[in-house]
């Protein structure tokens, strides 16, 4: 089971086994209830606070390409972003085809999805000319996000100069029409001409950042032949086409969780069992494959035993902001199980396994027990220690999802800000908590190829190693009653989702990886659209193991660069 089948099932039993991000299970699944925690798209489900016409606020006018007010569901994704990117809590108030935007102490830019003619529907951007807004006014939202990325693309253009990138004629093309007047008179031909002029700065933006990444990858001296190619792949019970694809393909798996065991084992010296994670590790090893492990400190209610959790709330108001433990596991209690854990599978494993994931998603996406920024800091340095006194030379990790934090347009309950992905490494860098590779995962295709490099980017502030752990997109465009999110709809990047769009996408992404050499790894969650994967029609392969697209364009580029694995005889 993998870690979203045991979200769905787990909460039944203290002792079932979790296997986050391990092989499925072979009980069906529940047909009813939520598939997972967040449901939706997640980052994108939380509102921001209202009554922005209480406070100075920006007036922002928000159309269609055909002047008409843009749609109301994607109208309630508005949200004001920091400078540097990070999501920043003010008051919302969303009318019918504008929004009002409270203004905050520092200046702010503006974010929306759109649906862009001859591109597809990614978020957008507008920053005032790169100033921010800092002053009451109106902003013609459509019109100043093509002047944006327009501003954006130039700088990064500029900044890249000097590497010497080949010349491109279709490049230039996009940027030339991305830079045609927009005409000032309000009205249908202003929006269109500012829709195309967006979409053509959209095209020049993907088209420059992958010609800088080809170029990057051309004058390599030599193919990274260490460079992860990742799965979820560890099934010792799956045995057949399942276990031959994963050896056609990849070097690098995650492997089975642990399983908790009975409250009774909790104050032992084993409260886990970890029978499936030494398989799931034998099989890596014995495949030549490098494993991945877990600590783990992942404090979400799926991937925590019901005997560890809060008590149960009847409705948020009843439950306290913040320290929602209960009786017998408080902080203290909860902080010296899972040192013990941590060190335990450190120790297990010294030797065998060279990194593993210590914590997850824990920048305010999760955090069960509602405890406060100090206390998570807490928890981040007591587990991180635990796993270095374990095995000295184990390469420690924490994971984040959601990069572009989405989820943190409102405050926590208790009135802070809330950590984005970016800021949560920062204050754990600088609070004591000490690793060696960031890990970020990348399932949500709303923003482009650009502004998706941009992100990478970022997190180079931090000059360590990094790892894409888990990656997906949609093959078809449609629900997928299969997957964990039956109810989730990802709008398509370059037009609807197809086994083609797919593959393009994951030869972007991968490229864009693969060229920087802080990153070490990407690694594709389900390798299958078996019942139960997670991301909707999000397999390389379909349910029958038989290769997509995308299977084949990965493999396509492994020979290209020189790193492909030798292919077993038949």
């Amino acid at each position: 089971m993998n870690r979203r089948d045991f979200l769905r099932t787990s909460a039944v039993v203290a002792a079932t086994a979790i296997g986050c991000r391990s092989n499925r299970s072979h009980h069906p699944a529940p047909t009813s209830g939520p598939a997972e925690e967040g449901i939706g798209l997640s980052p994108e489900d939380s509102y921001a606070e209202r009554n922005a016409s209480k406070v100075p606020h920006l007036r922002v006018i928000l159309k269609e390409v055909d002047d008409s007010p843009l749609d109301p569901e994607r109208l309630k994704l508005i949200h004001a972003r920091d400078l540097p990117n990070d999501p920043i809590p003010v008051p919302i108030d969303e009318l019918k085809g504008e929004a009002l935007v409270g203004l905050a102490k520092e200046p702010i830019q503006i974010c929306v999805r759109l649906k862009v003619p001859d591109f597809g529907e990614v978020y957008c951007f507008a920053d005032n000319d790169g100033k921010g807004y800092t002053r009451v006014g109106d902003v013609n939202f459509v019109v100043d996000a093509a002047v944006t990325r327009l501003a954006r693309v130039k700088k990064v253009i500029a900044k890249n100069g000097w590497l010497g990138v080949p010349s491109d004629p279709e490049l230039d093309k996009h940027l030339e029409a991305a830079a045609k007047p927009i005409p000032k008179e309000p009205g249908p031909a202003r929006t269109a001409a500012a829709y195309e002029a967006l979409s053509h700065g959209l095209h020049a933006g993907e088209r420059f950042v992958l010609n800088l990444a080809k170029h990057r990858i051309s004058r390599l001296a030599a193919p990274r032949k260490n460079f992860g190619f990742g799965i979820l792949g560890a099934h010792p019970d799956r045995k057949g086409d399942y276990d031959k694809r994963i050896n056609e393909l990849f070097n690098f798996a995650t492997v089975a969780w642990y399983s908790w065991r009975e409250e009774k084992y909790a104050k032992t010296a084993q409260p886990v069992d970890y029978k499936r994670m030494d398989e799931s590790i034998a099989w890596c090893k014995a495949n030549h494959i490098t494993p991945k492990n877990f600590g783990y400190l992942y404090m979400t209610r799926g991937a925590t035993p019901a005997w560890l959790r809060p008590p149960e709330f009847s409705t948020e108001t009843t439950a306290p902001a913040v320290d929602r433990f209960n009786s017998r596991w408080g902080f203290d209690e909860l902080r010296a199980l899972y040192k013990q854990i941590v060190h335990d599978t450190a120790v297990r494993y010294r030797g065998q396994v060279p990194y593993m994931e210590v914590m997850n998603e824990a920048h305010d996406k999760a955090n069960l027990w509602r405890m406060t920024h100090p206390q998570v800091l807490e928890m981040a340095r007591t587990v991180f220690q635990a796993a270095r006194d374990g095995d000295p030379n184990l390469k420690r990790q924490m994971n984040h999802c959601c990069l572009w934090g989405e989820y943190a347009k409102s405050p926590n309950p208790g009135g802070e800000r809330k950590w984005s992905p970016y800021r949560f490494v920062r204050d754990c860098l600088s609070n004591g908590v000490e690793y060696e590779v960031i890990g970020l995962q990348l399932y949500y295709p709303q923003f482009d190829i650009f502004e998706i490099d941009q992100m990478l980017n970022r997190f180079m502030d931090f000059k360590k190693p990094m790892h894409i752990t888990e990656i997906a997109c949609a093959s078809k465009d449609t629900l997928d009653p299969q997957s964990m999110r039956p109810k989730t709809y990802a709008p398509g990047w370059h037009g609807p989702w197809t086994e083609a769009t797919q593959a393009d996408w994951l030869e972007a992404v991968y490229t864009i990886v693969y060229s920087k050499p802080e990153f070490e790894e990407i690694g594709w969650w389900d390798l299958d659209d078996t019942p139960g994967h997670f991301w909707q029609h999000g397999g390389l392969l379909n349910a029958d193991m038989t290769p997509k697209e995308a299977f084949r364009r990965l493999r396509k580029l492994q020979e290209q660069w020189g790193v492909a694995k030798e292919m077993a005889k038949q």
